[in-house]
């Protein structure tokens, strides 16, 4: 595996000629991937923008409050309604704007909530219950001041000590601490049924039930239909940046290959930047999909099914064979492409002049001598040729001739 990575690496990236690119070009090389990379993403971000997104017809506001498992509670529908409040930008601009995109069940749920808000003050009710929530915190912490100086003020009362030396506040005393500790836990009490009186009034408003009852109807075709919707429009997007990604790589491929066969290598180096450029989000696209399309429910019954019968670890083991089969044939199949493209890359002249320089065989990469061998001793791949112009041994696969520099 670290011969293979070393092997890609250096035909993939390093540059295997004698002309080496200067900094400067290498900087401008980096500045133009930054460049195209930015722009592919503005081209994907345009294309998916023109897409009709399901959240115009099933915005948040109706979801938010078909799936409230507990809408009749005053807490949990303010926090559900507050996209539904006429003074909410965020609600107008998103209303305004795909209202007549809405879907039918959404019209109804706004013109409920819009009863719901006629019948009861929401500002009003939520600042009544600040005010009793604020109004019981401070008479428990009064009691809690009780309880925690009960024994003081025994002990007080055993040093016969005055009320106005006493230690404690609001002149309590032996005589009145357990008035005042009962009066307090009256008035909590009072003040918690006059705040649940508020939570059950607005639960049984006739306008409460209506949205439930009419939620409780619609509910479970609301939620298949805009799941439905989500899952087809997130394919589409998908599918749209493959149709946007793809051109572009098999552009940037292709022309990297002519520069390559061509022996153009500035033009090879920088298409081939582009074409990685292309390819990143092009696989993370493709990844996306795969995900998208891995039976999840499917998956996790499988699952499911090895814990009911106490052997997880089955699952396990199934899980490894799994990815160990895929990483197998990926792995099989890219090593087989690399050894194709290996093939090509001795053939040609830039690898053949390399080859010489460093005395390594192109066929093998076995050490060898151009002047005293005629062949590699380890793969009998050909070193030198006879020059039809003099006759003469010259090296096998260079331009031009030793002895006569005729073109070979």
């Amino acid at each position: 595996m670290k011969e293979f990575i070393k092997k890609f690496y250096k035909n993939s990236f390093v540059y295997s000629t004698k002309e080496k690119l200067s900094k400067l070009s290498i900087l401008l090389i980096i500045i133009l991937n930054i460049i195209v990379f930015n722009i592919i993403i503005e081209g994907l971000n345009f294309q998916t923008h023109f897409v009709n997104s399901p959240s115009n017809k099933y915005p948040y506001f109706c979801t938010n409050i078909i799936k409230n498992e507990n809408i009749s509670d005053f807490d949990s529908f303010s926090n559900s309604a507050y996209y539904i409040d006429s003074n909410n930008l965020y609600y107008a601009e998103d209303i305004l704007k795909n209202k007549n995109d809405l879907d039918s069940r959404c019209i109804e749920i706004e013109k409920r909530v819009a009863i719901i808000k006629n019948e009861h003050n929401l500002k009003n009710i939520k600042e009544q219950i600040v005010n009793l929530n604020e109004q019981i915190y401070k008479l428990e912490d009064e009691v809690n001041y009780f309880r925690n100086n009960y024994n003081t003020v025994l002990f007080e009362k055993i040093a016969n000590h005055d009320n106005d030396k006493s230690i404690l506040n609001d002149n309590i005393n032996s005589e009145n601490i357990k008035a005042k500790y009962n009066d307090s836990l009256k008035n909590i009490e009072k003040l918690k049924l006059e705040k649940e009186n508020i939570y059950i009034n607005f639960e049984n408003s006739n306008s409460i039930k209506s949205i439930k009852e009419y939620i409780n109807t619609i509910k479970e075709n609301y939620i298949i239909d805009e799941e439905k919707a989500f899952r087809y429009y997130y394919y589409i997007i998908e599918i749209i940046k493959m149709l946007f990604l793809l051109p572009l790589v098999f552009v940037f491929f292709f022309v990297m290959k002519k520069y390559l066969v061509d022996e153009k290598y500035i033009l090879y180096i920088i298409f081939k930047n582009l074409f990685i450029v292309a390819l990143i989000p092009t696989l993370y696209t493709v990844f996306q999909i795969i995900y998208k399309f891995l039976p999840k429910v499917f998956l996790s019954k499988v699952i499911e099914f090895f814990y009911n019968l106490d052997i997880p670890f089955l699952v396990y083991y199934i899980l490894v064979i799994i990815f160990v089969l895929i990483f197998v044939v990926v792995i099989i199949k890219i090593q087989k492409r690399f050894r194709e493209q290996n093939e090509l890359m001795k053939r040609n002249k830039i690898s053949k002049i390399e080859s010489y320089n460093k005395n390594l065989c192109n066929s093998c990469g076995n050490s060898v001598s151009y002047i005293r061998m005629n062949f590699c001793p380890v793969c009998q791949n050909m070193l030198k040729i006879k020059c039809k112009s003099c006759q003469n041994e010259t090296i096998f696969g260079l331009n031009y001739c030793q002895n006569c520099s005729e073109k070979l």
